[in-house]
C-alpha cells in the first residue's frame, strides 16, 4: 500500500469519526475502485457495517464510547460474564474504556477481526450486546457471543440471532458461523442447536474456568447458510422480526 493509500484511509477514517459514512467510503471507492485487487478494501469501508440493524421489536447497534456506562454496568455482573464470556478481561479505566470502543467502532474488518453490536428495544434502551469475534476475511468465518439482561424481554435473544443470520449471510455474504458452548452449559447448547447449528465436536478440557480453576470441555457448532434460512427458522423470523425482515 502507498503513502497516499494510507492517507486516504486514514481522510476515511476521520470523516467516519465525524458520522459522514457515505463520504468515507465514496473518498475509498473514488480512490481505490481502478484495481480489482482493492475491491476487499472498498468492501469493507461500506457503510452498512455503521447502520443499525432493525427488524420487530430489536435494533442492533454498533457499540462506541457512548455505550461504556452500560458496558461497564454489565462486566460488574459476575454471572452476566460468566455467561457471555468467562475469558473476558476486566475493563480498563473509563477513559481508557472509551477510547478502545471508538477505535473499535472505526475501524474496518481488516484491522478488528471483530464487530460488536449493543441489542436493544424497539425504544433504544440495551438489553444485551452481540459481537462477532475471530473474523477471517479468507475463509468468511466468524465466532457468534451472545449475553442478554436477565430481564431481556421473551423472544430477544433468538430476534438477535436471527438478525444476525441475515446480515451474516445474506448481506456480508460470508460462509460459516461459529458458536463455542462449555459442556457446563445445557441450556446454551440446547438454544443453539435449536436454531440450526451443528454440533462439530467436543473441545476436550479446552479452555481453564477463571473462577474455579478448572480445565472444561467446549463443544464447537457451525452454522452454514442453509441451517440458518431452513423452514422453521424462516417461520420464526416471519413470527418475531416481520415480513419484511
Amino acid at each position: 500500500m502507498t503513502l497516499n493509500q494510507k492517507y486516504i484511509i486514514d481522510a476515511a477514517k476521520k470523516l467516519r469519526s465525524l458520522g459522514n459514512f457515505d463520504a468515507a467510503y465514496n473518498l475509498i471507492r473514488d480512490n481505490f475502485g481502478g484495481s480489482p485487487e482493492n475491491q476487499h478494501i472498498i468492501w469493507q469501508h461500506q457503510p452498512l457495517f455503521w447502520s443499525d440493524i432493525h427488524a420487530g421489536n430489536v435494533i442492533l447497534t454498533r457499540r462506541n464510547s457512548q455505550d461504556a456506562s452500560f458496558l461497564e454496568n454489565l462486566w460488574c455482573d459476575a454471572s452476566f460474564r460468566q455467561r457471555f464470556h468467562r475469558q473476558a478481561p476486566d475493563l480498563p479505566p473509563r477513559q481508557q474504556l472509551e477510547h478502545l470502543l471508538d477505535r473499535e467502532f472505526l475501524s474496518v474488518l481488516g484491522d478488528s477481526t471483530a464487530l460488536h453490536w449493543v441489542v436493544r428495544n424497539s425504544l433504544g434502551l440495551p438489553n444485551g450486546i452481540m459481537s462477532l469475534t475471530e473474523i477471517s476475511l479468507q475463509h468468511r468465518r466468524a465466532e457468534v457471543l451472545l449475553g442478554l439482561l436477565p430481564d431481556a424481554p421473551m423472544g430477544t435473544a433468538a430476534a438477535a440471532m436471527l438478525m444476525l443470520f441475515q446480515f451474516f449471510f445474506r448481506v456480508m455474504k460470508f460462509n460459516k458461523l461459529v458458536s463455542l458452548v462449555y459442556a457446563d452449559n445445557p441450556h446454551a447448547f440446547k438454544s443453539t442447536l435449536h436454531l440450526g447449528f451443528q454440533m462439530e465436536g467436543t473441545l476436550r478440557r479446552h479452555m481453564r474456568d477463571p473462577q474455579c480453576g478448572e480445565y472444561l470441555d467446549m463443544h464447537q457448532l457451525g452454522l452454514l447458510e442453509i441451517d440458518a434460512f431452513h423452514e422453521r427458522n424462516k417461520k420464526l423470523m416471519l413470527r418475531l422480526l416481520g415480513p419484511r425482515m
